[in-house]
Order: C-alpha cells, then sequence, then structure tokens
C-alpha cells in the first residue's frame, strides 16, 4: 500500500472496524494533513473512543504499526488513541500546567521533548486537533468544538512549533527520571512495545492521577523565570517553585509527592 492517501484513510478504516459502536472520532492529522509528507513520513492517526478498551487498542496498535512497515514508513508510535474522559483530563490539566507556570515553555520538559512531561504530550494532542484533518469520521460532530477549543488556546499560549532542543534531553544521573525513560526505550523492540506513553492504554498515564497532581497547582502563584539550562531536567536536584510545579507533571514522580497544601 504505498499510495499516501489509501494508507491515511486505512488507518481510520481500520479504527472502524475495530472499535466498533466504541469509536466517537477518528482522523489522520500531521504531515499527510498538511501536504507535507515525505516517502517515509509516519502517519498521525488520532482515535477518540466512549471508552477505553485495551484488547481492541491493543490490537489497532499492532495493525497500525504493520500498516507502516509494510509501506516502509517510519514509525515511532500507535497514533494517539484517547478515551474521551482521558482526554478531556489532559486537555483540562495542560491547560492549568500552563496557568500556573508558563515558564514551562522554556523548560527541557517541552524544549528538549521529554517523553516523561505530561505537558509535552497534552501539547502535542492540542496541536493534533488545532491542526489539519483528512479522512475524517465524526458522526456526532465533537471535533468542530475541540478544534475551536484548541484554536483558543494556542491564541492564548503562542507556542513554537519546533522543539529546538529535540535529541539534547539531558536527565540527571540515577534519578527516577533517568531510569523511567530507560525503561520505556527497552520496551521498543519487546512485545509490550506499546505499553508506553506513546502507545496504548493511555488513561494509565493521563487518566485519573491528573486530578491529584493537579492538587500542586492549587495556590501556586504563575512561575515565569524558565530554568537555566533549557536542554537539562532541573529535577529532583533543583529548589523552589518551578521544580516543584515541574514535578507535578513528571510521569516518573509519584502522585503522593505531588500533592501540596495550597499557600
Amino acid at each position: 500500500m504505498n499510495n499516501p492517501s489509501r494508507l491515511a484513510a486505512r488507518t481510520v478504516e481500520l479504527a472502524r472496524e475495530l472499535f466498533g459502536d466504541n469509536l466517537i472520532a477518528a482522523y489522520v492529522g500531521g504531515s499527510y494533513a498538511r501536504g507535507t509528507n515525505k516517502e517515509t513520513s509516519d502517519v498521525d492517526t488520532v482515535v477518540i473512543l466512549r471508552e477505553a478498551d485495551s484488547a481492541s487498542e491493543a490490537l489497532f496498535a499492532e495493525q497500525f504499526r504493520r500498516l507502516h512497515r509494510v509501506a516502509g514508513l517510519k514509525y515511532e508510535h500507535c497514533g494517539e488513541v484517547f478515551d474521551l474522559p482521558t482526554l478531556e483530563g489532559l486537555l483540562s490539566y495542560t491547560e492549568r500546567c500552563l496557568e500556573t507556570v508558563p515558564a514551562i515553555q522554556q523548560s527541557a520538559c517541552y524544549l528538549a521533548d521529554c517523553p516523561l512531561s505530561i505537558f509535552r504530550k497534552g501539547d502535542v494532542v492540542w496541536k493534533m486537533l488545532e491542526e489539519p484533518k483528512i479522512c475524517v469520521y465524526d458522526p456526532d460532530s465533537i471535533l468542530n468544538p475541540l478544534t475551536e477549543r484548541a484554536e483558543r488556546y494556542f491564541a492564548r499560549w503562542p507556542m513554537p512549533r519546533i522543539q529546538i532542543h529535540k535529541g539534547h534531553l539531558r536527565l540527571p544521573d540515577g534519578s527516577r527520571q533517568e531510569e523511567l525513560a530507560a525503561s520505556f526505550a527497552e520496551l521498543e523492540d519487546t512485545a509490550r512495545w506499546a505499553h508506553t506513553p506513546v502507545g496504548i492504554g493511555l488513561g494509565r498515564w493521563f487518566g485519573s492521577d491528573l486530578v491529584w497532581r493537579a492538587k500542586a497547582l492549587v495556590g501556586q502563584p504563575p512561575v515565569t523565570e524558565p530554568t537555566a539550562d533549557p536542554t537539562a531536567c532541573p529535577l529532583p536536584d533543583a529548589d523552589g517553585d518551578l521544580a516543584a510545579v515541574l514535578a507535578s507533571q513528571c510521569l516518573a514522580t509519584p502522585v503522593a509527592d505531588t500533592v501540596r497544601s495550597p499557600r
């Protein structure tokens, strides 16, 4: 299947076949929707479900990866497969995070594309909602309000579309951050390749725990001073308000450690 348009359409067809009535909406965004895809570009497919379904999500991920490999395309993740409550939780948390710590835009969490950053993941999803869409399946017309919400998000918080320090992230030696990032990398060539924050079952990473992580932001005055080094993770050694807020949105930080008393 070397026809790019056909491949993009096939990923949405696959979602419809595998998720059935549980599927709320699906579409292709990214370079295929912008018309800037290259011969080896992966297909950025967004899938929104009524509720999580790990078995069907795992099957979708395997077949999605197979489509890419047969077509000789770059493959990095199985698209963005969210159940609606998890999607809403991630979007709301990302909004709250920016309100509290606009300096996160200048941190390694974002500029160095840290895989442990909940904010970075939320920003990726916001971009997918705001940008052009093709092969759209949206019987309940939920995408227009989500797109409009994403447009308001970026109007309020403009962000660079190129993360200038991507590939140069430095995590503290021996830290939980370094250990967790390494564990994700180790799964890439195993049977559990999709069980990371770019895989399936995203409620595990971006679900109800965000309610508790948000407690770390309550009463926190806006933090506008960036970190000294936008390529280096400032945790766990940094002190002060910025470190505390960044910790609340780091997957390597246990939820219990993020809850703080309001000021």
